[in-house]
Parts: structure tokens; C-alpha cells; sequence
């Protein structure tokens, strides 16, 4: 992968409360003609103009109304998702990483720091960003901007300068968790993966993914190979 094929960068810090409401918009406005001047007159009560109108906009806009081609059908299947409200945070974590790749290898990095030795510098994992997608400060802000967002949806813990998991146990339906993979291989923009890579992916950052049966969701099958089972990208019809 190149540097250039992670795309737009996340370059804001985007809230659980600001994430649901461009999905709400969404969901209940298809049309992009509209749903983006819905969401700038919504979003002016929880930023401020010049944000409801640019970057904070523009980043809610490609996770929830107008997502890259790749990831749209993915996307059109959470709008319709009806969890409870406790594996939400999990949905636009999801989102996220599908529609940002850039922020897709942030978690990376931060996820090996995680399961390596229970934790991660957020100095050291910037530093490991830039070497990896370009030694600019906009890069370093974004990474920034990526793990808070990541820790505003209460997937991360920050201890000044500290970074862990915070995921607790929950129970992660089989479509979302194969949801969640299909996430995964967006954010890696890969046709496929073996199961076990997906299940202790450090992207999903101590997510537990349940068994995977290639089962309740339609954009991922599986197949059989000899090192064992492997989840594929389909396209629906």
C-alpha cells in the first residue's frame, strides 16, 4: 500500500453525539441535495458555523451520507443496523474505519502497541504514523484527531499521554462482528483475510469478535482454503 491510497485524512476529533446525529440525518434523508444542509443547520448546536460548514461537516459527511465508493454498501447496511444502544459506539468505530483508512492504520499502529505491551505512547504512536504516511505536522494532527475520536467513542482510554484499551465485555452480535471484519478489510482495502487474522486484528483494538460463521450479513462469504477459513468482499446485485 502507498502512502497515497490512505486518502482524506481524519483530521477532526469526532464525537459519539456528532457521529449519531449524521447518521440519524442519513437514515432519515437519503438525498444528498438535502441531508448535507440538514446536517450543517443541525450540527450549528454542537459546533460552530465555520466548523457546521467545513471540516467537521465534511468528515461526518464521508462516514455517514456520502461514504467512498468502496464502502458504501457496508455503510447502507449499518444505517439500517437496529443494535442496542450498547454496541453503538462499536457501529461508528466501524464506520470510521471503513470510510478512513488513514484512520484504519492509526488504530493499527496503536492496536500492535496495545497487545504487545498493554498500552501505547501517544507521542510514540504519532512518530510511527508520520514514518509510515508522511513526515508533515498535518499528519501528526491528524493522527491526533484519529485516537481522540477513537477514545471519544469509549474504544480507547487516554491517561495523558497514555493510551489503552478500554473495550469492555459486551456482546457483539454475529452480523456486526462480521460487520466489524468487513470493516477491517476496508481499512486495509483488502478482498480477504483469514478468520484469525480478522479476529485478533489490533485495528479493532480488543473488540471480541464472535465465531464467524459467514453467516447474517451479505457482503461477506466464506470460503474454505488450506490454511483454514477465509471472509471475502462480496458485491450485492
Amino acid at each position: 500500500m502507498t502512502k497515497a491510497s490512505y486518502g482524506m485524512l481524519l483530521d477532526r476529533g469526532l464525537t459519539l453525539e456528532q457521529l449519531e446525529l449524521a447518521r440519524r440525518i442519513a437514515i432519515a434523508d437519503p438525498d444528498l441535495r438535502s441531508n448535507r444542509r440538514r446536517l450543517t443547520i443541525a450540527l450549528r448546536d454542537l459546533v460552530s458555523d465555520q466548523e457546521a460548514e467545513g471540516k467537521t461537516k465534511k468528515c461526518l459527511t464521508r462516514v455517514w451520507l456520502n461514504p467512498p465508493t468502496e464502502a458504501a454498501e457496508m455503510i447502507a447496511w449499518a444505517r439500517s443496523f437496529d443494535g442496542s444502544p450498547s454496541v453503538r459506539p462499536l457501529l461508528h468505530f466501524g464506520a470510521v474505519l471503513a470510510t478512513f483508512p488513514f484512520a484504519g492504520a492509526v488504530a493499527r499502529v496503536l492496536g500492535q502497541h496495545i497487545q504487545t505491551d498493554g498500552h501505547a505512547d501517544a507521542a510514540r504512536v504519532r512518530a510511527e504514523v508520520r514514518r509510515s504516511l508522511g513526515d508533515r505536522s498535518s499528519v501528526d494532527v491528524a493522527a491526533r484527531k484519529a485516537y481522540t475520536t477513537f477514545r471519544n467513542l469509549g474504544v480507547v482510554r487516554q491517561t495523558g499521554q497514555v493510551l489503552d484499551s478500554a473495550i469492555e465485555p459486551i456482546d457483539v452480535p454475529t452480523s456486526l462482528g462480521l460487520w466489524l471484519s468487513h470493516a477491517v478489510l476496508l481499512t486495509r482495502q483488502a478482498d480477504s483475510l483469514p478468520t484469525t487474522s480478522l479476529r485478533n486484528a489490533p485495528e479493532l483494538l480488543g473488540i471480541r469478535l464472535p465465531g464467524a460463521k459467514g453467516r447474517g450479513y451479505p457482503l461477506l462469504e466464506m470460503h474454505s482454503h488450506a490454511s483454514g477459513p477465509v471472509l471475502a468482499q462480496v458485491s450485492l446485485p
